[in-house]
């Protein structure tokens, strides 16, 4: 049975999340999104173990993020994780929020991350063992249908 897609983070939206509009405020969204992405990032072995072990860690260079529908105080929300791609200095995940408790996807993100060798503050290759198991992952997020918008960008009418 596979493991995939990742889920860990669950919330109850609060009261401080809330803005003037009677709804999460856009903040927050962008805070669920980063914590669900730290918990799958310890899930991939590649957190603060994988830190300390081998002297490397990931950094965020590019972030997405769709809303979709509006949350609210006390609803029910959970993210699915998904390991998207991955090659030897980068890997892209996508997160969709999910309002458990109303039945529809409230918000997605979408990161690349790439692999830094903290002793040159560089880019710097996964270890092959790593890349390795990050591949093999990768390959059961492949037999899985794509999340919907996946690579979706920004598109405003041309000016002409």
């Amino acid at each position: 049975m596979s493991l995939y897609p990742f889920k860990k983070y669950s919330a109850t939206v609060p009261t401080q999340w809330v803005d003037f509009n009677g709804h999460m405020n856009t903040k927050y969204y962008g805070l669920v999104i980063y914590d669900a992405h730290i918990d799958f990032t310890e899930h991939l072995d590649l957190g603060e173990r994988y830190r300390y072990a081998n002297n490397c860690s990931k950094a965020l260079v590019e972030s997405h993020c769709i809303f979709e529908r509006e949350l609210c105080e006390g609803d029910e929300i959970e993210v699915v994780s998904w390991l998207l791609y991955v090659d030897e200095k980068r890997i892209h995940t996508f997160h969709e929020i999910y309002c458990t408790n109303k039945g529809y996807r409230a918000a997605a993100g979408e990161h690349l991350d790439l692999h830094i060798d903290l002793a040159t503050r560089r880019v710097s290759p996964f270890p092959s063992e790593v890349l390795e198991r990050l591949k093999v992952i990768e390959q059961q997020f492949c037999q899985l249908p794509k999340p919907v918008k996946v690579g979706s960008t920004i598109k405003i009418p041309s000016i002409t």
